[in-house]
């Protein structure tokens, strides 16, 4: 699964704009990589500005740092326009600068990621996974998905 962890300097999200956030990395996510739509979660977490520096001086104006953790084996282009859209995205929802906006996407094996109490899938392996899974939790990832 996707974790996108989304740290906000200097600013608050209400549970309206995280859920628009939250919806639109989502869907990005799923029309980008082709996987179901959850794989992919979201984490917010607010910091207080004075706690932000680059280049060792302090942070001056409301910042967003976003980490992607995805499974590995997608190409450099869908990494690329994973980055651009969801930068997009958070630009339109928050109405914060381009430069105000950090984004990273970092792989991990999938045979190192867990989730539902199974090891996760090589990419394209997504349908014959979920097919190993118990009926209860098919039913709640086809929920999810919905």
């Amino acid at each position: 699964m996707a974790t996108y962890s989304v740290y906000s300097a200097g600013l608050s999200f209400g549970t309206h704009e995280k859920f628009a956030i939250a919806r639109a990395i989502t869907k990005i996510h799923a029309e980008v990589t082709g996987a179901e739509a959850y794989f992919a979660q979201v984490i917010f977490k607010e910091l207080d500005l004075h706690d932000c520096f680059i280049g060792g001086v302090l942070l001056e104006e409301p910042h967003i740092f976003l980490n992607g953790q995805i499974r590995s084996g997608r190409s450099e282009q869908t990494k690329k326009q994973l980055l651009v859209e969801i930068e997009i995205a958070l630009q339109t929802t928050t109405k914060l600068a381009s430069h105000q906006i950090w984004a990273y996407i970092d792989e991990i094996a999938p045979c190192q990621m867990i989730e539902y109490g199974q090891i996760l899938p090589s990419v394209g392996q997504d349908k014959v996974w979920f097919s190993t899974l118990p009926n209860g939790i098919q039913k709640k990832l086809n929920y999810l998905n919905s």
